[in-house]
């Protein structure tokens, strides 16, 4: 009676076991079956993002200024990881195994997708992880692009570098063009054209087995590649021109006046763009941004300084636009310069004086006295006025980034700014570029193009394309036959032994210009010189700053000679 029992007791047990399991059949099979299938579809099938290559930047002759490279990154798939690859990867990657299981866990764009443990590693570490793969599972090589920049310092302020994009910018952007590892313009041609360099990302449908390693290829979308861009610049020229300014605080500029392309750039101290790329090289970056010579400002677009002697050109065309002088009005210049008997003297730069001049022959010696003459007989707004008109005070629509507008004062500026009234001795002042006064070399260099097209504006550029459909130039506010008069001076400047550019002369060819050295006190000043060459039917025009650099007749006027025998001798090889 007692087995009997026992064992229906034991066959309701049995039966039971049967109901629970055919009802976790049913509730796994029909119930949940939809659930689990889909779990076990994301599990087998998955999506593997292709980046696009970026586009590619050209200087005018067709040599790469920006590319891209291939970069061996180490990437795993942490669903597929077992224990114990941490301390193996740890080991192979000289990585703390804290920071592989970190990188492990960091954010991803959807299940099962990968995260870069290690990018771009050596060729030997590829072959490393490859014969060890088999104890690695969920990890992999995989093949990106990374930004590299074969000239490194050479127009890097020009070409700019990218940066790996932040969680709120990727959050805000495309996901068809951007991912959490993509990266983006961070500065210059990179940033400003970053939509026609980015391209369109692609992607893989893959099927992996239960070890999450490839079985098939389902489906495919290759990426787009990103446009490619060809700018104005020439590379030789540009390098020879680094190699002139090495070492200083400087910037050149030289634009082509045929098409208004800038075919050089150059500012001094500069930065290699690829340590922003390159994951390894952190403290490279660091020192870059740590550096008191400040490589990574633009000194010729980003930086504005009192122009000093170069402005008294501006001077000079509202003196002759509003007819308070012709071009033999006589000033003499003793060597000082009185507003009214007893009050402080002005200085000249010339102890002694310049005796008595016209304007060609104070444009020519830089006379302070007869500039500070224009200035008594001239209000601030009529300076301002004609230096707003030759493109002075504004930002320039140039394709780089963190252009400076410069200041153009007077004196409701600076009843707004300093709450105070205009004297007029700051009207002597703001008459030799000096005062509240502060322009960039771009801006110089667009000024002295002006008068080298006879009022013609100029809108400089960098991209190539703009060159084969220049639009409709409009004529500034000034009489031709006076720019003429500031052409003719200018090349006395430098033709003439007298003048103060004579240092520039050249035995090849005529070249008309006007140097400047800004006082900064108590600093040493800024040196400047800013031209055209040659003289008749112009080619080019130039501007040479030199920070600190003392009188612009000596150290600018040394370069901008150099430059220009450096531009013969190649377009000579050219030729040949």
């Amino acid at each position: 009676m007692q087995t009997s029992f026992r064992f229906l007791i034991l066959k309701a047990l049995i039966y039971s076991g049967f109901v629970f399991l055919s009802f976790g059949l049913f509730n796994a099979q029909v119930i949940e079956g939809r659930r689990y299938r889909k779990l076990s579809e994301q599990n087998r099938i998955r999506l593997i993002p292709l980046e696009a290559p970026r586009g590619r930047v050209f200087d005018k002759n067709g040599h790469l200024l920006a590319t891209n490279r291939p970069s061996y990154d180490v990437v795993a798939t942490p669903e597929d990881v077992t224990p114990e690859v941490f301390s193996r990867l740890s080991k192979l990657l000289k990585m703390p195994e804290k920071k592989v299981r970190e990188r492990m866990s960091g954010p991803r764009e959807y299940p099962f997708a990968p995260v870069i443990i290690q990018e771009d590693i050596s060729r030997d570490l590829v072959f490393q992880i490859e014969q060890y793969r088999p104890e690695l599972p969920g990890v992999e090589i995989r093949v990106s692009f990374l930004r590299y920049y074969p000239y490194g310092e050479t127009a890097s302020h020009i070409i700019g570098y990218i940066g790996k994009i932040g969680p709120d910018e990727y959050q805000k952007l495309q996901r068809d063009r951007y991912g959490l590892n993509s990266f983006v313009g961070r500065f210059g041609i990179e940033k400003i054209f970053d939509e026609r360099l980015r391209g369109w990302r692609g992607g893989r449908q893959i099927e992996v087995n239960a070890y999450g390693q490839l079985m098939k290829v389902l489906s495919q979308k290759d990426p787009e590649h990103g446009q490619d861009l060809h700018l104005t610049l020439d590379l030789d020229f540009q390098q020879r021109v680094m190699q002139l300014i090495e070492g200083k605080r400087a910037s050149v500029a030289v634009l082509n006046l045929k098409t208004d392309g800038l075919i050089v750039l150059a500012s001094s101290p500069a930065f290699d763009p690829n340590v922003f790329v390159n994951p390894g090289l952190g403290e490279a970056r660091l020192e870059f941004l740590k550096d008191p010579e400040s490589p990574l400002l633009d000194r010729g677009v980003s930086s504005a300084y009192p122009p000093g002697s170069v402005f008294k050109l501006v001077t000079a065309l509202a003196a002759l636009q509003t007819g308070k002088i012709n071009p033999q009005t006589r000033f003499f210049c003793p060597g000082y310069f009185q507003l009214k008997s007893g009050s402080r003297p002005y200085h000249c730069w010339k102890e002694g004086g310049h005796g008595s001049l016209n304007l060609y022959q104070a444009i020519e010696r830089s006379c302070n006295v007869y500039f500070y003459n224009l200035g008594a007989r001239l209000s601030p707004e009529e300076i301002s006025q004609y230096a707003r008109e030759l493109g002075l005070g504004e930002r320039m629509q140039l394709e780089t980034s963190n252009i400076a507008p410069g200041l153009v004062p007077d004196a409701a500026w600076k009843r707004t700014k300093y709450h105070d009234k205009w004297y007029q001795g700051e009207t002597l002042s703001f008459a030799i570029g000096q005062s509240y006064l502060l322009t960039s070399p771009i801006q110089v260099l667009r000024l002295v193009s002006i008068i080298a097209k006879d009022g013609l504006m100029v809108e400089p550029h960098l991209l190539e394309e703009e060159n084969a459909s220049p639009a409709a130039k409009q004529h500034v506010a000034i009489n031709e036959e006076n720019l003429k008069t500031i052409k003719r001076a200018m090349l006395q400047v430098v033709q003439s032994d007298y003048g103060t550019g004579q240092f520039a002369r050249l035995s090849f060819e005529k070249m008309a210009a006007k140097t400047g050295t800004a006082q900064v006190p108590p600093r040493k000043a800024h040196s400047w010189m800013s031209g055209f060459f040659p003289y008749q039917n112009p080619e080019v025009a130039f501007v040479v700053f030199v920070e600190h650099g003392g009188p612009g007749g000596l150290t600018s006027a040394h370069i901008v000679k150099k430059m220009f025998e450096i531009w013969r001798d190649m377009n000579a090889q050219k030729v040949a």
